[in-house]
């Protein structure tokens, strides 16, 4: 117990150790992101930045303004009105100021929770530590400590995925009025609504299909059987679903008030361009930094090779793929497209010549196909995908939707305890090894002003 307990405090003090590792590096090269990190005030610029291409605060200036003044506008208010409730800034910088520093503290705390949560729901320490890690050492971990409300919506997710757990034993009331308040919080924190009710109600849709799947002969007994075996599924859906609707609700009455229009969040989105539309070249180059193109790509993989793996498992099919033999295939992780064409070439070419590798599917697949916790992870990252897809011109903050939460990395955990033997973590090593490098990069970026995500 006191070894278990010694690993729980070494190992997030290790990531977060390199974290900020990366960090004084970059400011030692740089001092000047540095300097604005800790600086209570702007710093005079010999050239102010301008926008669109500079900004001194970005997105932190238009929560300042809502700490200050509250308004209904594309950006939401719990957030804001923490700072304003705890610190009652007077000013812009101020309130950047505190914001900053609330959270960097709430990096620090999620970190040390987050690894316990997975190291809870996934019962494997070191799979916990570098998922971890590679969540806090990954780019767009920067918005997690430089006031964007990812500190908090981290937080959250963080206490959302513990409660939903499967491992943890609570009393089913108290556990779904958990589930309600931090729902609640989550739909007040940041633009959300339509990611919480698909990833909900796609969740408990996909476990009933798999189920579905076992039933020799699916006729309305079965169906009532999986209803009654799965109602604890359907209430926490059900709770999410009205929680996240009445937590838009409050922010949508008070646009209603003060603007006329009950959906006037969203409707200001329109001013960063967004609309319908089908870009079929943001399947190559995402217009905006290169992690958007992994922030596109791997949810997708990761629900592909779910879905597959659990098909196959509960079918009793044989799974036969191609297994590169060269570490050299993980360097491909930095362009998905070349990865995904590349593969799909060598799958063709042994299967024609019949020397594909029959891949062996762990016994807790089972487990896989009704975690309510893994589908709910892997669509809330998905859905991202979508929108941003199908809504924008260019894949601008995608990475920062998927890889600055931490559903994302929960998921890519319980898919990797789907691999029989002993595990081996290269793959998540060569993924920390680039996003290192590309942290380091961020904070320079960070200290310029420029586009961060």
């Amino acid at each position: 117990m006191n070894r278990r307990i010694v690993r729980s405090i070494l190992l997030p003090l290790i990531v977060c150790s390199a974290f900020i590792f990366c960090t004084a590096m970059a400011m030692f090269v740089y001092p000047e992101a540095f300097y604005k990190f800790f600086s209570t005030t702007q710093l005079v610029r010999d050239i102010p930045p301008q926008l669109p291409h500079k900004s001194y605060y970005w997105d932190v200036e238009h929560y300042a303004n809502l700490a200050l003044s509250p308004t209904c506008n594309a950006f939401y208010p719990l957030w804001p009105l923490i700072i304003r409730t705890v610190f009652h800034p007077q000013s812009i910088e101020q309130a950047a100021h505190y914001f900053s520093v609330v959270a960097t503290a709430l990096f620090f705390i999620s970190t040390f929770l987050l690894f316990w949560v997975f190291q809870t729901g996934l019962q494997c320490v070191d799979l916990a530590f570098w998922l971890v890690l590679a969540y806090s050492l990954n780019p767009m971990a920067i918005f997690r400590v430089i006031g964007y409300t990812e500190s908090l919506f981290t937080f959250l997710s963080t206490l959302f995925i513990w409660i939903c757990l499967p491992k943890l034993k609570l009393n089913e009331n108290l556990k779904l009025g958990l589930i309600f308040v931090i729902t609640f919080l989550m739909a007040l924190t940041r633009p959300v609504l339509i990611q919480i009710l698909f990833s909900a109600i796609a969740s408990l849709a996909t476990i009933f299909y798999f189920q579905s799947l076992i039933q020799l002969r699916f006729t309305h007994h079965n169906l009532l059987a999986i209803f009654t075996k799965y109602k604890s599924e359907i209430k926490t859906t059900f709770t999410i679903c009205v929680s996240a609707l009445l937590g838009y609700s409050i922010y949508g009455s008070f646009c209603l008030m003060t603007r006329g229009d009950f959906f006037a969040s969203f409707q200001d989105q329109k001013f960063w361009g967004k609309k319908l539309g089908l870009h079929l070249e943001l399947l190559f180059t995402p217009k905006s930094p290169l992690f958007d193109l992994l922030g596109l790509y791997l949810p997708v993989i990761i629900l592909f090779l779910a879905v597959t793996v659990v098909y196959f498992k509960l079918m009793q099919d044989d799974l036969y793929i191609f297994v590169p033999q060269s570490k050299l295939w993980n360097l491909l992780l930095i362009y998905p497209p070349l990865l995904i064409l590349l593969y799909v070439f060598n799958h063709i070419k042994y299967k024609q010549q019949d020397k594909l590798t029959q891949f062996t599917i762990s016994k807790y697949t089972y487990n896989l196909s009704e975690n309510y916790v893994f589908w709910f992870c892997i669509y809330f990252s998905f859905i991202h995908c979508v929108i941003i897809f199908l809504t924008q011109d260019r894949l601008f903050s995608l990475a920062r939707f998927i890889f600055a939460v931490p559903f994302f990395f929960m998921a890519v955990g319980y898919l990797y305890l789907c691999i029989p033997g002993k595990k081996t973590y290269h793959v998540l090593l060569c993924f920390i090894i680039i996003s290192a490098i590309a942290l380091f990069e961020q904070w320079i970026n960070y200290g310029q002003d420029r586009w961060l995500g």
